[in-house]
């Protein structure tokens, strides 16, 4: 009896012993439980977290939700008032700039381009190589002309012609090699890397003309424009100034918001190309006695023209017209950016000369501050 008594108590104190243990365990259970619960709910990726990313996620959907709706009605709104942005437009792999129209034209003979809504596609149908020659009559915006230029090495200055003979280039530079102004060589650069990169430019189908435009002389490139005469090219050399052929033109294009494009008066290597665009052999000084660069006589309003008593208006007669430009010769010698020593070249003929000792490529020079003679003009160039 007295045994089984001390069995009994070893049996309790042995349960005892494992409820203990079991207790502890149980604790330590929770405890582990609990602190997965407390990472589940505040941890890095705890519900609580979790919840917040959501809501953060869902804060920027509204925001770019609410923006494309925006942009939505403000499309809208921009077609309903006639005010929706052109897509691009290529004609013949050529860009037409923001704020410009196709008129009509071909590459190989000249692209016409129109800052006048009015004259979109007007002569569209002419666009057979060889036959599109686009009349000036009938287009009220300024008009430019694509010039194509496929091999930036071939961009460069050629001796022109003067009296039927080549003339000595090698005084004339492109920058001025010592006058030139603070920014002419930055500018001729980027000039250069945008044919390079767009395989041309855009030359004013006309010489610039003058108008009055809200109380202020602003230059226009469109038939039956008054001829802007006896303007300097600048102050001088080192200073273009703000009234003188370089300014205006460099101020035709401003707001970029409306156009892509940057205006300039003509580089002396610009018009080079044209030379070559209209005659290949001028490239390689074989121009024939006829040709449009060595004998203009025919093609420009020159002292032995009818009409040579009209040379205030630009655009007087289409039989001036070389692919799609007017008086490339004759009617007035027109400012370049070109430098002769300290003086600045001109290009073309005037109406005092004839066509045959003043052809279309003849060169001149005049002093950049001279702006008293009727038969100095300028004309602009556009680059993209």
């Amino acid at each position: 009896m007295e045994k089984e008594k001390k069995v009994i108590k070893k049996v309790k104190r042995s349960v005892k012993g494992i409820t203990l243990i079991a207790l502890v365990v149980t604790i330590i259970v929770l405890l582990i439980l609990a602190g997965v619960a407390i990472n589940l709910t505040i941890g890095t990726n705890g519900i609580f977290t979790r919840a917040g990313n959501a809501v953060d996620r869902y804060e920027i959907a509204s925001l770019e939700e609410q923006d494309e709706l925006n942009k939505a009605s403000n499309f809208i709104d921009q077609y309903m008032n006639g005010e929706k942005e052109d897509e691009e437009v290529k004609v013949e792999g050529v860009k037409v700039p923001k704020g410009f129209y196709y008129v009509g034209g071909t590459k190989a003979d000249g692209i016409v381009i129109s800052d006048s809504k009015e004259d979109e596609n007007k002569y569209k149908a002419q666009t057979d190589a060889g036959n599109s020659q686009i009349p000036g009559d009938g287009l009220v915006g300024n008009q430019f002309v694509w010039i194509p230029v496929e091999n930036i090495e071939e961009f460069i200055r050629y001796p022109s012609y003067y009296n039927g003979s080549e003339q000595d280039i090698t005084k004339y530079s492109e920058p001025s090699r010592e006058y030139s102004y603070q920014n002419e060589v930055e500018e001729y650069n980027k000039m250069k890397t945008s044919v390079e990169e767009n395989k041309g430019f855009y030359v004013a189908r006309y010489e610039a003309g003058k108008e009055n435009i809200e109380g202020e002389e602003r230059v226009v490139c469109k038939k039956g424009a008054n001829v802007w005469t006896n303007i300097k090219w600048g102050n001088s050399m080192k200073d273009i100034g703000t009234d003188g052929a370089v300014a205006k033109s460099q101020g035709m294009y401003t707001d970029k918001s409306k156009y892509d494009i940057t205006s300039t008066l003509i580089y002396g290597v610009q018009w080079d190309a044209i030379m070559a665009w209209i005659d290949p052999s001028y490239k390689t000084s074989s121009c024939k006695e006829d040709s449009f660069v060595r004998n203009s006589t025919v093609k420009g309003n020159y002292s032995n023209a009818d009409s040579s008593d009209d040379l205030d208006i630009s655009g007087l007669s289409d039989n001036y017209r070389v692919n799609n430009i007017y008086d490339l010769a004759g009617n007035v010698y027109e400012w370049t950016m070109e430098a002769f020593l300290t003086n600045r070249s001109t290009r073309g003929g005037s109406n005092s000369f004839d066509g045959s000792s003043c052809p279309a490529s003849h060169r001149s020079s005049y002093s950049p501050g001279f702006d008293d003679d009727d038969d100095i003009g300028f004309r602009v160039a556009l680059y993209l």
